[in-house]
C-alpha cells in the first residue's frame, strides 16, 4: 500500500512539474551574429547566406517562464510545418530568419516553430502568427540601430565593454558568447547572439538574466560580414 502511495505520489509530482512548464509569462526574441557564430565553428557553418544578409538575424522567438525552464516541444511529434502556407512572409523570412545550418531554412523554421511556436498558442494561434509576429518585432526592435547608434559596429581590431552594451540596449538584454584562439596565442570573445524580452503583449521589458555564456570582465568584438565569414582575418 504504501509503495502504491508514493508511486502515485510521484505520478503527481510528475504531472504537476509537465503542467508547470508548458506554462510561460515572457517571450525572447532571440537574434544573431553570423560572423561571430561562424568564424573558426565547428562544426563549419555551412549554407550560404543571402548577399543582402549583413545585419542581425532571427534566431527565434521564444516563450518563457522567468524563474524556471522554458516550455518547449508542445505538440511533440504531431507537430508540421508547410511553409507553402506563408506565402507572404516566405522572401521576409529568406532575408532576416537564414541559417547557415545543414538543412536550410524551412528545417530551421520548422524546428523553431515546432519546439517554440507550439508553445504559445494561446497568444499566436497558427504559424503565420507566430513568424509574423517575430518578423514584427525584429523591425520594431533594430538590433544594428541600437548598436551602431551607441558606436558598436562591427570592426575586427576594436573591442567593446558589456557596460557600453548595456546602454545600447537601454533594457536589460541576454547575452551569449563564444571564446575562439587565435594562431598567435591570444584569445576573442565574441557575442553571437542576444535576446530582448517581452511580456505576453509583446511589450518591452528588461530579461531577467543578462548573460549565458559570456565573461562581462572581458571585452567582446563584433566581427564584420566578409565573403567567407569562417576565414582567418
Amino acid at each position: 500500500t504504501m509503495l502504491v502511495f508514493l508511486t502515485s505520489l510521484l505520478l503527481l509530482s510528475h504531472t504537476l512539474a509537465s503542467t508547470d512548464t508548458t506554462t510561460y509569462d515572457t517571450f525572447k526574441l532571440v537574434r544573431q551574429w553570423y560572423p561571430n557564430s561562424c568564424y573558426k565553428a565547428s562544426p563549419a557553418c555551412i549554407s550560404p547566406l543571402p548577399r543582402v544578409v549583413k545585419y542581425w538575424t532571427i534566431h527565434g522567438l521564444w516563450p518563457s517562464k522567468r524563474g524556471s525552464a522554458d516550455p518547449v516541444d508542445c505538440a511533440g511529434s504531431s507537430c508540421h510545418l508547410n511553409v507553402s502556407r506563408l506565402p507572404d512572409l516566405v522572401d521576409m523570412m529568406r532575408q532576416r530568419w537564414p541559417t547557415y545550418e545543414s538543412g536550410g531554412d524551412a528545417q530551421f523554421w520548422k524546428y523553431e516553430y515546432c519546439k517554440h511556436g507550439t508553445c504559445c498558442t494561446d497568444e499566436l494561434q497558427s504559424p503565420h502568427d507566430y513568424f509574423n509576429t517575430a518578423l514584427s518585432l525584429n523591425h520594431k526592435l533594430d538590433m544594428d540601430k541600437l548598436l551602431r547608434s551607441a558606436g558598436i559596429v562591427p570592426d575586427p581590431r576594436e573591442f567593446y565593454t558589456f557596460d557600453q552594451l548595456d546602454k545600447a540596449m537601454k533594457k536589460k538584454a541576454t547575452y551569449w558568447c563564444r571564446t575562439v584562439a587565435e594562431k598567435d596565442g591570444s584569445s576573442r570573445q565574441l557575442v553571437d547572439q542576444i535576446s530582448v524580452c517581452m511580456d505576453k503583449k509583446l511589450a518591452w521589458i528588461d530579461c531577467s538574466a543578462q548573460s549565458k555564456t559570456c565573461n562581462r570582465d572581458k571585452p567582446f568584438y563584433l566581427l564584420p560580414f566578409k565573403r567567407d565569414i569562417t576565414d582567418e582575418l
